[in-house]
């Protein structure tokens, strides 16, 4: 069986007069071959640093998650840094990158710890 991957996003807002549920759902369009989970804290302080993507050369998904500290995330790093997600502490992201992805901590002088999954092949 070949792999695949479904991203679902649930959210409930209950106890205010009335129950709303918000419910969200993507299938990747490629066949993942490849994941890479890791748990990071970044090297340096105030210092953008690269993502290891951990040997995958096609990225379809990323999920990543804020531990401590804010975080901001490049998607398409070319020559500088520049925020196109930030990622508040104890906040999810889930992006599929359009280049290199950089992550860096919102605020100085802080580093961020964060764990993330690499989906791709």
């Amino acid at each position: 069986m070949a792999a695949s991957a479904t991203v679902n996003i649930i959210a409930e807002l209950l106890g205010l007069g009335k129950d709303l549920d918000f419910v969200d759902r993507f299938t990747l369009t490629n066949t993942p071959t490849k994941s890479h989970y890791a748990y990071r804290q970044q090297a340096g302080v105030d210092a953008a640093e690269v993502l290891d993507l951990g040997g995958i050369s096609t990225t379809d998904l990323i999920i990543i998650k804020a531990i401590t500290n804010d975080m901001e995330i490049d998607t398409s790093f070319s020559s500088s840094f520049n925020a196109e997600i930030v990622v508040l502490e104890g906040e999810i992201a889930i992006f599929k990158p359009s280049g290199t992805v950089y992550i860096d901590s919102q605020d100085t002088p802080e580093q961020v710890t964060y764990e993330y999954i690499v989906i791709g092949r």
